[in-house]
């Protein structure tokens, strides 16, 4: 058994995560490749896209103008148990799941199955949610 761990932002970019999700979404397609590639050698290949996880994981984001993102996101420092993922994860694997979401909101499962059902309502709505996290952005600078 191979394990790969992607993220939801491998299936659905979202603003300010430009090269995370770029680098997720390259984990999902490599996987779906390299999982036909071994299922012949009896090898099993998981992709598990865990949701928003308690980690330091939007301290060290890099947006997609290269610079640091450096703050820690109300949806990460309420994430999931990191050792609840764990276990969820491995008892997915064990009973055979291949490609699975683990720890994700409603609004992340919602999001996901918009990408395929209404892309352009999608789109629009992540481009409200940066222009609004932009907006703060700026009048926190204001602020300052």
């Amino acid at each position: 058994k191979i394990i790969w761990i992607s993220s939801v932002q491998g299936k659905l970019g979202t603003p300010y995560r430009t090269s995370y999700a770029a680098s997720k979404f390259a984990v999902q397609g490599y996987c779906e490749a390299l999982r036909s590639e071994l299922a012949s050698s009896n090898v099993s290949v998981h992709v598990v896209s865990p949701g928003y996880i308690r980690t330091n994981l939007s301290m060290s984001a890099v947006m997609g103008d290269g610079k640091a993102y450096s703050k820690m996101d109300e949806t990460t420092a309420n994430g999931a148990d990191p050792d609840d993922v764990a276990a969820n994860i491995l008892k997915s694997v064990t009973s055979g799941e291949t490609d699975f979401v683990v720890a994700a909101t409603l609004s992340a499962k919602a999001g996901i199955w918009l990408r395929f059902l209404a892309p352009s309502f999608l789109e629009s709505m992540l481009v409200k949610r940066f222009e609004k996290q932009q907006n703060n952005t700026i009048e926190s600078k204001k602020n300052s």
